[in-house]
């Protein structure tokens, strides 16, 4: 995975590539979870630096609240926009005559951001784990897929020269087409296996792990990319308008990270007690700020999604629900093999092991030529945060070491 909000993407992306090719270095549960505590702090600077920004376009000091559910993003949405229209007072009842239509128990981790008259000017977000991998996932299988086909296309062209036939008349089966599909899946599994596979940063490239949406008149939101464009430090490389059943403009920003002493000296003035509870000697973590900042890039990436109240009522509760466009997003997926199963699972893997408390294991569990369950991989993933997965349903006595072996009376 490729995490252009991260300063240390490159260092990942290495990791990713190895771990898909079974490449396993017994420091790599440490490097993984290294990186990602390192780059939180980094990224809480990057939303202070974003909200100053934000403020100064708004002409007005900001306030946020976290929330990490689903409903309380909608309820403060409604209780802080502060507009009302036929169709955004429709909606509004629509959410409050049935708020479990609207996945309320989601989570979320995400920020509120009003000014001092409780008005919502914004709201942030950093992309949740399971969301992060899934989204590789789905770029990583576009990739793999069309690998498939174009080994399943000379598998036909093989059959086509057999039967002295141009592949452009050759008649398949269902059949014989199928096996190709198969035995193309099974030659690219083999790849992986093999350690000969490469893919490109691009196409596991994620640039929304850090992203804000600006809610404000269509007036004001013209103004936003001119007024970022004039900002030391801050570049606008991507504007994308979406026009139809959602409404928005996205922007893409490269924004410079401070001289790296003076990161590194806001970066050792944080409380660095939480790294035990990833596995890490905080003080060790401490030590090694500066190394680590030396070593990083010199900018992240972060994502601006400007849009008016309107089109905000009609993507959390109208035409554009986001959730609903994610489950048709899935439904569209060309290619739901298990090469495309094995790289969801492996890096959601990754990303559990990042935020457990363990840091050593002895093996990469996923391999991507393998195949699996995926209550093999919860059981995987509850056994790094030192959990049982699952005991049964009998499981309070029945089946203990012990219980079997006790005589009953007659």
């Amino acid at each position: 995975m490729y995490l252009t909000a991260m300063t240390h993407r490159d260092e990942l992306f290495d990791l990713t590539m190895r771990w898909m090719n079974d490449d396993f270095h017994p420091e790599d549960g440490e490097t993984l979870t290294r990186i990602f505590v390192y780059e939180s702090a980094i990224s809480a600077l990057i939303i202070e630096r974003v909200l100053r920004l934000l403020g100064k376009f708004q002409d007005a000091p900001l306030n946020a609240r976290r929330v990490r559910f689903k409903h309380e993003l909608r309820e403060n949405i409604l209780a802080h926009l502060g507009v009302h229209t036929p169709r955004v007072d429709e909606l509004a009842q629509n959410f409050r005559d049935n708020p479990t239509y609207f996945f309320p128990f989601l989570p979320v981790d995400a920020l509120i951001i009003t000014d001092d008259a409780s008005r919502l000017l914004a709201l942030g977000r950093v992309k949740r784990m399971a969301r992060v991998a899934e989204k590789v996932s789905f770029r990583l299988v576009e990739a793999l897929f069309k690998e498939i086909q174009i080994k399943a296309r000379s598998f036909a062209q093989q059959r086509a020269m057999l039967a002295g036939v141009p592949l452009d008349a050759f008649v398949s089966s269902d059949e014989a087409m199928q096996n190709d599909f198969i035995q193309a899946e099974e030659a690219v599994a083999h790849s992986f296996k093999d350690k000969t596979i490469h893919i490109g940063t691009e196409a596991l490239t994620i640039n929304d792990i850090l992203g804000f949406k600006i809610i404000a008149s269509q007036e004001t939101l013209d103004k936003l990319p001119t007024m970022l464009g004039e900002k030391p430090g801050v570049n606008v490389v991507e504007i994308q308008e979406h026009r139809g059943n959602y409404n928005a403009v996205n922007l893409l920003l490269d924004l410079d990270l401070p001289p790296t002493d003076t990161l590194a000296a806001r970066l050792r003035d944080m409380d660095w007690s939480m790294a035990s509870k990833r596995g890490l000697d905080p003080d060790d973590v401490r030590l090694n700020i500066g190394n680590y900042v030396r070593e990083g890039a010199g900018s992240v990436r972060i994502e601006l999604i400007l849009t008016t109240p309107e089109e905000l009522m009609e993507a959390e509760f109208g035409r554009s629900i986001h959730e609903l466009r994610i489950l048709r997003l899935r439904q569209r997926q060309a290619y739901c093999g298990p090469l495309g199963q094995n790289a969801g699972y492996l890096i959601e893997y990754m990303l559990t092991l990042a935020a457990s408390p363990t840091v050593r294991i002895p093996e990469i569990p996923v391999k991507m030529y393998g195949r699996y369950l995926p209550e093999e991989i919860e059981a995987l993933k509850s056994a790094l945060r030192g959990n049982t997965f699952d005991e049964g349903l009998l499981g309070t006595f029945c089946m203990r070491q012990g219980t079997c072996e006790t005589p009953l009376d007659d």
